[in-house]
């Protein structure tokens, strides 16, 4: 049992409820233990060796997460609220370098968390996505995404 998920979905859960009780925590606490054992077969992935470089890389990888997502808010707004917005949307493939199906699978939310690109398929390191101008493909083969989390595996995994 892997006792860092079941602290990590609780904190997501008590943060998503907005409010905390007891009540809330406890029912975290069970639906996360029950979320872990479910899905024990996919959070099987090498461990980090955590030190304090590894917290910082995380909170890295959040703040730059946040601030491409808020850009490309603005940007798809911009497409949106423009009359003539002229789409030339496109599907391209990118081959990363990531080792971990964990990290490709945290790049591939990524992509689809920020606005205007969608990734449509991963698999191995294939990943498929759609974007909806092809000047964001640059965002995808230039990712500060993948450049974070190379950073991490090669320091922190085995």
């Amino acid at each position: 049992m892997n006792t860092f998920f079941i602290f990590f979905y609780t904190l997501i859960w008590v943060i998503f409820s907005q409010n905390f009780t007891f009540e809330i925590l406890i029912l975290g606490l069970l639906f996360s233990y029950i979320l872990t054992i479910t899905n024990k077969s996919l959070l099987r992935y090498s461990k980090p060796k955590l030190k304090l470089g590894y917290f910082i890389l995380f909170f890295e990888y959040l703040f730059v997460l946040l601030i491409e997502i808020v850009k490309a808010n603005i940007h798809v707004a911009l497409i949106i609220l423009n009359p003539n917005p002229n789409l030339d949307s496109e599907i391209i493939q990118y081959h990363t370098k990531l080792k971990s199906d964990f990290h490709r699978m945290v790049f591939a939310n990524s992509i689809t968390l920020t606005p205007g690109t969608l990734t449509v398929s991963l698999d191995d390191n294939l990943l498929k996505v759609h974007c909806l101008k092809k000047e964001f493909e640059s965002g995808v083969f230039n990712s500060k995404f993948e450049k974070i989390l190379l950073t991490i595996e090669e320091r922190y995994y085995d």
